[in-house]
């Protein structure tokens, strides 16, 4: 059976990073809270990322997973509300 891989057809895109925080926590973990600009393609657009990792010995940072979602401030301002209800007792 023949198929064409999404992946083939996509345009390649590049992400300028306009501002990162990072936030550590436990043992060697970090979370890095990025917002970054999709370049290339039809349309430029910004979003916001949330990216979970940890430290190497040597101090270089690996990424294990990420979150993305659009660079929009009604979003942005619903995340920290929800995320300040789950953290009430």
């Amino acid at each position: 059976m023949a198929y064409d891989r999404r992946d083939d057809r996509r345009e390649r895109v590049e992400y300028e990073v306009i501002k990162t925080d990072i936030v550590n926590y436990g043992n060697n973990k970090f979370l890095e809270i990025a917002r970054k600009k999709v370049k290339g393609g039809e349309n430029e657009n910004e979003f916001v990322s949330i990216s979970k990792g940890y430290f190497t010995p040597d101090g270089s940072k690996k990424y294990k997973e990420g979150l993305g979602f659009p660079a929009d401030q009604k979003i942005v301002d619903d995340i920290v509300a929800k995320l300040s209800s789950v953290l009430q007792v």
